[in-house]
């Protein structure tokens, strides 16, 4: 017995002691991060017993940061990296703590900085003020804290344009409007090609326009874009200042030596031509040629590496532009969309009152990513604030307006037929669109009061079915031969007969 109990104390002095380690608890000031903010994390160590704490963040492009924190007191402390949109930094971090042998894993989410902007129009004469409108996500109303924009003007070789100011304001507000005279630019430039660039942190958006001289005779040629990734559509903009033909041959030549030719008839000022499938199979340079009249006008664009990626519809964005904040009962609002890539879904879109209920929604077809909605409040509307809402693919936004004062009573609404119509007229016209596609734009038109029905009864087909022969109502309009109104009254004819069902 005496030999057990020696044996216990002797195991009790060689047996080592539990050591208890650290415990570190970190968690993220927010779920999501703005643009501009700094990372906060606040650290808890458990067991803490003096010290630096290292640690190594991982940021969304794989490149790393690390770094260490010195003597904790009281075993807490708030952990900042310091960042701003500057750094491109946007999305998914992963920062790791490790004190002695404890570690910790935190994820940090970082919205992405959205930038987008477009010009009113994509040609303009020597008398026209081009708008170019800006929208963002982030900006700071303290205009003293807020960071700027910067716009400048570059013809088609990246030349700055001559003896026009580069602009720069202060972002306090997420919309905003700048004006150029064409003008003043043509007093000391040339016509032709020319780029909007607006920079704002480390986003640059590239916006072309062509300034064309109604004396010149001259024809220039543009593209929606000058880069394209593989796949994408391409559309030509084609100005034609002095018409004397019915027709012209529109050329595109791949970089390998690859054709593509188009012949546009009943040609107008501003001809607007989409080729699909061209930047599918190669990549580098492409030519464009337009024949004219004897005429040859040529431009160039460029399609990216297959290495780099291709946009995803998270990465698409968009802006909304009303004319006014505040509009009367019975009031037309006007309001420019301004997507940052043009994608196949349709456009809709609604409103919601000032006790939250949501109207109807509408939707339509469009191929360009800048478009207007005209719409007609009701005289009755109820009078505080509202929203507009635009969904394009899976991105859906809104800005607010007020609806206050007296009635607005209209007899008759102005008819404004957005350029968007016309367009899908065209492509209709060149069987580019199905007549569905095309139905909505009448059905817009319809609900909208560009066109005003009374007693209207919705088709129960699912598909429209529009009679060959209306292609020539629609030409005529679509060339300028006749008035927005006569078109609109010829659509209300063909509905309210039943011949054409929306």
């Amino acid at each position: 017995m005496m030999k057990i109990l020696f044996f216990l104390i002797f195991f009790s002095f060689i047996v080592p002691q539990i050591a208890y380690g650290s415990e570190i608890s970190a968690i993220a000031e927010k779920e999501l991060f703005g643009p501009n903010d700094w990372i906060k994390i606040f650290l808890d160590i458990d067991g803490y017993s003096g010290g630096e704490i290292s640690w190594n963040a991982t940021q969304p492009d794989g490149t790393t940061i690390d770094g260490s924190i010195a003597s904790l007191q009281a075993s807490k402390t708030t952990h900042t990296i310091t960042r701003n949109a500057f750094d491109n930094q946007f999305g998914h971090w992963q920062i790791q703590y490790q004190y002695k042998d404890a570690k910790k894993l935190v994820d940090v989410e970082i919205e992405p900085l959205i930038v987008s902007a477009a010009t009113d129009k994509l040609s303009y004469g020597p008398n026209d003020i081009a708008t170019v409108q800006f929208s963002t996500n982030y900006y700071e109303p303290n205009s003293a804290k807020a960071e700027s924009l910067f716009i400048q003007i570059l013809d088609d070789k990246g030349t700055p344009a001559k003896l026009v100011d580069d602009v720069k304001i202060k972002v306090s507000q997420p919309n905003i409007s700048l004006r150029f005279s064409m003008h003043d630019l043509l007093k000391s430039n040339s016509p032709g090609n020319y780029h909007a660039v607006v920079n704002y942190y480390d986003v640059k958006v590239d916006i072309p326009f062509v300034v064309y001289d109604t004396n010149s005779g001259t024809i220039f040629l543009g593209s929606d874009k000058n880069l394209y990734d593989p796949g994408d559509s391409v559309e030509i903009n084609i100005v034609i200042p002095d018409l004397s033909a019915s027709s012209g041959v529109l050329t595109i030549t791949s970089p390998s030596g690859k054709v593509s030719t188009k012949t546009i008839t009943a040609v107008s000022s501003l001809n607007r031509v989409q080729f699909d499938g061209i930047t599918s199979s190669e990549i580098g340079t492409y030519t464009v040629k337009f024949d004219y009249d004897g005429n040859v006008a040529t431009t160039t664009f460029d399609v990216l590496t297959e290495s780099l990626a291709k946009p995803t519809l998270s990465e698409l964005d968009i802006g909304i532009f009303l004319d006014k904040s505040q509009y009367r009962p019975g009031e037309i609002i006007n309001a420019t969309i301004i997507t940052s890539k043009s994608i196949e879904n349709n456009i809709v879109y609604w409103f919601e009152d000032s006790t939250g209920n949501k109207s109807e929604q509408i939707s339509f077809v469009t191929r360009v990513s800048t478009f207007a909605i005209p719409h007609v409040l009701d005289t009755n509307s109820l009078q505080g604030p509202w929203k507009i809402y635009v969904k394009y693919g899976i991105v859906e936004f809104f800005v607010p307006f007020v609806i206050s004062g007296d009635p607005i009573e209209k007899t008759q609404i102005d008819v404004f037929i957005p350029d968007w119509i016309r367009n899908n007229a065209h492509w209709w016209i060149e069987e580019q669109i199905t007549d569905d596609d095309f139905a909505t734009g009448l059905e817009f038109m319809i609900k909208e009061k560009i066109i005003l029905i009374p007693n209207l009864v919705p088709s129960d087909s699912s598909e429209a079915q529009i009679p060959d022969w209306v292609k020539n109502t629609t030409r005529w309009w679509v060339d300028g031969l006749i008035s927005d109104q006569e078109f609109t009254n010829g659509i209300k004819f063909l509905v309210i007969s039943d011949i054409i069902q929306v």
